[in-house]
């Protein structure tokens, strides 16, 4: 059963996570009822970690920041040589510099927290790594939304039981999340089920990861437009429950 007033939230801190001015990310995450806890930024890794009204801790990780002309955020999309790692591969890219990222985190939250974490597009891929560095028992909830495909079939395999509960999105035709085309060392998907949002009238199915098309429309990537379907799923949803 999908929490869509969750998953709204965390789409909208992983959109929010992209803002790479510190007031502006505190702006948007306290407009989200969120308390601002701290930024882990440099060239190619940002990350917000805030708390909710219940006081629990969520950790946002942003995707490929080119607009904002962060290129080392391109490069760790296109460097896809295998790196081992307990339980299967990953690539290069999506890996380096995660373990510093995740040492901040520890380092800020009260030991043994658990900790929510969502991301889009890298962020969502890296969010996937998140059993490498959280023991089972912190690891709350995981919010994927149009991840890339940097993970090997063996490692999604290794941690079933740990990214069981994960919400994965793909939205549309998504030309990115289909990333890498034609690499076939990188084509596994996570083995929970995948919500596959179909156009604005919040229209979606649900469908193992390994069936999802692809597509070629670089617009369906568009985080916002992701955000804006969801929420009108969480919406409606709202509704029928009322």
């Amino acid at each position: 059963m999908i929490d869509w007033q969750a998953a709204a939230l965390a789409v909208a801190r992983a959109n929010a996570a992209y803002l790479v001015k510190e007031a502006d990310s505190q702006s948007a995450f306290s407009a989200l009822g969120d308390t601002w806890i701290g930024m882990y930024q440099n060239a190619s890794h940002q990350a917000v970690l805030s708390a909710d009204s219940r006081g629990e801790t969520h950790l946002s990780i942003s995707g490929t920041r080119a607009s904002a002309l962060k290129i080392l955020d391109v490069f760790a999309d296109v460097s896809l040589e295998p790196v081992p790692v307990t339980g299967g591969n990953v690539t290069r890219g999506v890996l380096e510099g995660m373990q510093q990222l995740w040492e901040w985190v520890l380092s800020t939250v009260p030991a043994g927290d658990v900790v929510h974490v969502a991301g889009h597009s890298l962020g969502a891929s890296r969010t996937h790594l998140t059993p490498l560095f959280l023991p089972a028992g912190q690891i709350g909830q995981l919010h994927s939304f149009e991840a890339p495909k940097f993970a090997d079939a063996a490692f999604y395999a290794a941690y079933a039981d740990e990214l069981a509960n994960m919400v994965c999105v793909l939205n549309g035709a998504d030309l990115w999340a289909a990333w890498p085309w034609k690499d076939f060392r990188w084509q596994s998907r996570p083995l929970a089920g995948h919500i596959w949002l179909q156009g604005n009238a919040g229209i979606f199915t649900m469908i193992p990861g390994a069936q999802w098309p692809g597509g070629d429309d670089p617009l369906d990537h568009d985080v916002a437009r992701v955000q804006a379907r969801i929420e009108v799923i969480a919406a409606s949803q709202s509704v029928a429950a009322s």
